[in-house]
């Protein structure tokens, strides 16, 4: 089997894998809440964007930003519905429009829909950066978070606040890193996918009997194997743009 059919196959694994649990999982939602069987149909073809855009965007694919911005609507649409303010502002303000920038930034690095994205990599100058940025905006978030919810912490800061804002951080520093093209940003997604993983869990374990957390935990397990084969494309396409650069 060569290369480019096993990748295809993975690929299909990713998608429909995801696909089945989301359609059970959907299912079940609808059986326990008939009243809102228009939102849980809109969240499950939301998901299915989100899944379609990660796999594009593993394989370099420029259309990833706009699957991709797509199923940012479509989230942004269903946080409003459940008056969750401050990711609603965040998909709004932040996650779209980065999705129109990701894509004009990728059109100037010459990819299209038939050619990959020009991959580069990080200097340490980079890294800092990334790293400055990354303490700052999850000082922001947690600071945000603990206003927000202050008069509910009770004895302490609870662990999930914490979590959240140290994946919130980390979401947002790995979109810029996409939009650069940088091959580390999928270093920086396995951080955000085993963050999630890890928050997800904590929810089933205290609220088994929801679909929609084992849903949610199930998709961060496919982003996770997803973006670790991800790093092995992106490290080949940033070796052939070097090798592209030696022949010039």
């Amino acid at each position: 089997m060569n290369e480019k059919t096993s990748t295809k196959l993975f690929n299909y694994f990713i998608f429909f894998g995801m696909l089945v649990c989301v359609l059970v999982a959907s299912v079940i939602n609808i059986h326990n809440n008939p009243g809102n069987t228009a939102l849980q149909i809109v969240v499950a073809v939301g998901a299915m964007f989100g899944v379609t855009s990660t796999i594009l965007a593993a394989q370099g694919n420029i259309l990833n930003f706009v699957i991709g911005a797509l199923g940012a609507i479509i989230e942004t649409y269903v946080l409003w519905k459940n008056g969750v303010t401050s990711m609603f502002l965040l998909y709004l303000l932040y996650f779209i429009p980065m999705d129109v920038v990701g894509f004009l930034s990728w059109r100037r690095k010459g990819a299209s829909v038939h050619k990959e994205v020009k991959a580069q990599r990080m200097t340490a100058r980079t890294w800092l950066y990334v790293v400055l940025g990354y303490i700052a905006v999850a000082g922001i978030a947690f600071g945000i978070s603990y206003i927000s919810g202050k008069n509910n912490l009770g004895s302490g800061i609870p662990a999930k606040m914490v979590t959240d804002a140290l994946a919130t951080a980390a979401t947002i520093v790995a979109i810029v890193m996409m939009t650069f093209a940088y091959v580390e940003q999928w270093y920086v997604w396995t951080l955000v996918n085993l963050s999630n993983i890890a928050l997800w869990s904590v929810n089933l374990a205290t609220t088994p009997d929801s679909a929609y957390t084992v849903v949610m935990l199930i998709k961060y397990i496919f982003y996770l194997i997803n973006g670790l084969n991800a790093i092995r494309i992106w490290l080949k396409l940033s070796r052939k743009d070097e090798v592209l650069e030696d022949k010039k």
